[in-house]
């Protein structure tokens, strides 16, 4: 069964600014392709996404290097979307927005509320989180929730409790940054709230809320997060996932989905595929949107993972009946009529 979840490379910018700014450290140094870093809205499979969690204890050679940079990791430096999530007038508008909004962002987890008695719990649940990177992931989704509380109830408010997933990183700035009791080793990440505090969690004054303006381009990217079993969705995101380390090929797709080749292709000819014919309209697809968005034909095709602009005309012809240069001239054309 195919079942893959995925997170979005905004998702790298908070962790990316503190590593530079307490390590000097980039995500580059871990083999992550400059483009990929590039493009806020790619999906990501969350399984790289928690290797690169490991490598980066390596090269920081520090366990705790994520409550290190704990002051980064806040919604705000997300981008767009995150400032989105918490610039609401109340803390409970900022948590129900989160919970209800974050699945555009990330696939296969959970966020939401779990009230006890007087006490609310924010929970996050992600059953693909795994081995050491699991404690990682854990606890920076605990740091982002305690940055949106403390955004609104001030920087000294201390949860009542945290719980974490994963095995135990021991270092007293965890203690520190949080103020509270601390277990590991939880079946999800919760955050432990007085209920009283949704009610009146605006202790700071309302900022200036500016619209958030979201072109076609953007909104399409945001919409596509395919649900980890549905075929060809992911099959779609691993492919277009792929071609930032070049050209598309059944090799590096059947490792990501967790397939023999044989299986692959399998699954592709049952649903009336083929691994080639999938991956040409996928591009295709793809270098209509970097069309739309004013990339020269050159960049387009380096960007897809073509060896050279013939390769990629020869491909954008055979699926559109034009050459890329002619569809995007019909698209200016069409722009202007």
């Amino acid at each position: 069964m195919i079942n893959i979840a995925f997170i979005r490379t905004a998702f790298l910018k908070p962790l990316e600014l503190g590593l530079q700014k307490k390590y000097g450290s980039n995500l580059a140094e871990l083999g992550i392709p400059t483009q990929l870093l590039k493009e806020p809205t790619s999906l990501i499979p969350f399984n790289d996404y928690l290797h690169w969690l490991e490598r980066i204890e390596t090269l920081t050679a520090d366990p705790a290097y994520m409550i290190k940079i704990a002051a980064d990791l806040t919604f705000e430096n997300i981008g767009a979307i995150g400032n989105w999530y918490v610039t609401c007038p109340d803390l409970a508008l900022a948590f129900r927005r989160i919970n209800h909004g974050i699945s555009c962002l990330q696939s296969g987890a959970s966020y939401h509320g779990e009230q006890s008695g007087k006490i609310v719990k924010w929970v996050y649940n992600n059953s693909y989180a795994h081995g050491r990177a699991a404690s990682f992931d854990s606890l920076k989704v605990a740091i982002l929730f305690t940055q949106v509380t403390r955004n609104y109830m001030g920087d000294n408010y201390m949860p009542l409790k945290i719980e974490l997933s994963g095995a135990e990183i021991v270092d007293p700035a965890i203690q520190q940054f949080f103020g509270c009791p601390i277990t590991w080793q939880a079946p999800a990440t919760k955050v432990w709230l007085n209920l009283s505090i949704l009610e009146h969690g605006n202790q700071r004054p309302l900022p200036i809320i500016k619209p958030i303006l979201v072109s076609n381009l953007q909104l399409d990217d945001l919409l596509n997060m395919p649900q980890p079993q549905d075929i060809a969705k992911v099959m779609f995101e691993v492919i277009n996932y792929s071609r930032y380390y070049g050209f598309p090929n059944l090799d590096f797709v059947a490792e990501k989905i967790g397939l023999s080749k044989q299986q692959l292709q399998r699954r592709l000819h049952d649903n009336g595929w083929t691994f080639m014919g999938t991956t040409n309209y996928i591009l295709c697809n793809l270098a209509i949107k970097y069309m739309l968005s004013g990339m020269s034909i050159n960049n387009i095709a380096a960007a897809l993972g073509y060896s050279n602009v013939q390769s990629f005309n020869k491909a954008f012809k055979r699926n559109r009946g034009l050459t890329p240069a002619q569809y995007q001239q019909k698209l200016l054309e069409r722009s202007l009529s």
